[in-house]
């Protein structure tokens, strides 16, 4: 659905409650409620259990000074899964986020007056279970260790997090989690020349920097020299895989 479509959703939205006069073909949950919204879709659908099933738009009205938002995305037997947008009154989009089984998985954007300043990425632990096992890389000696978890806290920062100036779109700032542990980070805003000999000194022991080819840190295509943050194009799949201990 287009941002346009959102906007149009956003302002107009008087929606009726309506229950379907006919079974629904070809779904797995039977619908008894939904909305209609002035453009003929069918949102904010219920099942015969009150599960959420299929796109919803959700109305958060704000408190204590906090603007009101808009979240729209899908629902399945009640868990959020896919990529949820979060819109501000005028319609423009505040973050976007992926679920998986209800947990923020993968690349989620973040925006200031709907321009992008952060992009980052989530790592959904496996909620079935008491804990999670993740396999993470250490920045000194490139060696695998594994890192048990709580699965209760559901996600965590896996990946890199990058800061953006939102009206100039330059890098202010670097982080790249394991597990939510810090083991890269660069600013690249001024700094004095205490912080630069600091970091300097610090970059020195990062394998992402060093002369060898980084392993299974970017994407790369074959025969192609290693990209450096800096050059980082904005499609780029620059995630490191995320691998976990087998059960």
């Amino acid at each position: 659905m287009s941002l346009c479509l959102m906007i149009s959703i956003i302002s107009f939205a008087q929606k009726k409650k309506t229950t379907p006069t006919a079974p629904v073909i070809n779904q797995v949950a039977k619908i008894v409620s939904y909305e209609v919204l002035e453009n003929g879709d069918t949102i904010n659908k219920l099942d015969q259990n009150k599960h959420k099933q299929g796109k919803w738009l959700i109305f958060n009205e704000g408190k204590y000074g906090e603007p009101s938002l808009y979240e729209y995305g899908s629902y399945a037997n009640n868990i959020r899964v896919g990529k949820w947008n979060v819109y501000d009154n005028d319609g423009r989009v505040v973050s976007e986020e992926n679920f998986k089984s209800g947990i923020k998985d993968g690349e989620a954007r973040y925006f200031d007056n709907g321009k992008l300043y952060c992009i980052g990425n989530y790592l959904a632990l496996r909620s079935k279970y008491e804990y999670d096992t993740v396999m993470v890389e250490d920045p000194n000696t490139n060696l695998l260790r594994p890192v048990v978890i709580k699965a209760d806290v559901g996600s965590v920062r896996h990946g890199l997090w990058t800061y953006y100036e939102p009206f100039t779109s330059k890098i202010e700032k670097v982080i790249e989690y394991q597990v939510d542990e810090v083991i890269y980070e660069r600013d690249y805003t001024n700094t004095n020349a205490v912080d630069s000999n600091y970091k300097e000194l610090k970059n020195k022991t990062m394998p992402h920097i060093s002369n060898k080819p980084p392993s299974s840190v970017w994407m790369l295509e074959k025969g192609k020299k290693p990209v450096k943050y800096t050059d980082i194009p904005e499609n780029a799949e620059y995630v490191k895989p995320n691998v976990r201990k087998s059960k």
